[in-house]
């Protein structure tokens, strides 16, 4: 189930990303269906997934 809340307009949903050996981290994010662009993590949770990290110029 998922759960959010509204603040100002917005719907507001929150994740927990479960990481192994670590202790979980949340992420809040906005909903915006009219969104067609690229999805951003913050960079602790890039760095905390062993992601590499981009950056479009």
């Amino acid at each position: 189930m998922i759960s959010c809340h509204v603040k100002g307009l917005q719907a507001h949903v929150g994740v927990t990303l479960r990481l192994p050996n670590q202790s979980g981290l949340e992420i809040e994010f906005v909903v915006d269906t009219g969104f067609e662009g690229a999805l951003t993590l913050p960079p602790t949770a890039v760095a905390a997934l062993g992601l590499p990290f981009f950056q479009e110029m």
